[in-house]
């Protein structure tokens, strides 16, 4: 074969790889996403559909402009969460997602993972990147 052509199809596998990463994405920054709740993380480009909040255990719905959240054993969905105001919970930290399902069938691991006194400067953002996978995306996928 031409030296020519192999140079170029190794230039053109280098240059892809980085793309294969931008194609799935990875976890939104500084959020420290852990094991488990990386794949609901938005991936690039994406906001997400959720965003939790913490501190009111919350979740803002941005399709239906709605808040979910736990009640005792049963979830409410709402314009805002009970004795406080949308400006309120949204100046809060909180926490896009990107979830499948309604936020219930989640809430106990993420809850775990970020509790109500969690902030933004928690996460696992000073990592180093590894090439060819993110270095917030601890399982390996």
């Amino acid at each position: 074969m031409n030296s020519r052509y192999i140079l170029g199809l190794v230039l053109s596998v280098l240059l892809l790889l980085p793309a294969c990463n931008f194609k799935y994405g990875t976890p939104a920054r500084g959020y420290g996403y852990p094991a488990g709740l990386s794949v609901l993380a938005p991936r690039l480009g994406s906001s997400g559909n959720y965003t939790y909040y913490p501190r009111f255990e919350a979740y803002y719905h941005r399709a239906s402009k709605q808040f979910y959240y736990p009640n005792g054993k049963n979830w409410v969905v709402q314009p805002t969460v009970l004795s406080s105001t949308p400006q309120e919970v949204w100046d809060s930290p909180s926490v896009p997602f990107q979830l499948p399902d309604h936020p219930s069938k989640y809430h106990a691991q993420i809850k775990q993972a970020f509790p109500s006194t969690w902030t933004s400067g928690q996460g696992r953002f000073n990592e180093p990147y590894e090439f060819g996978r993110s270095g917030w995306d601890i399982d390996r996928r």
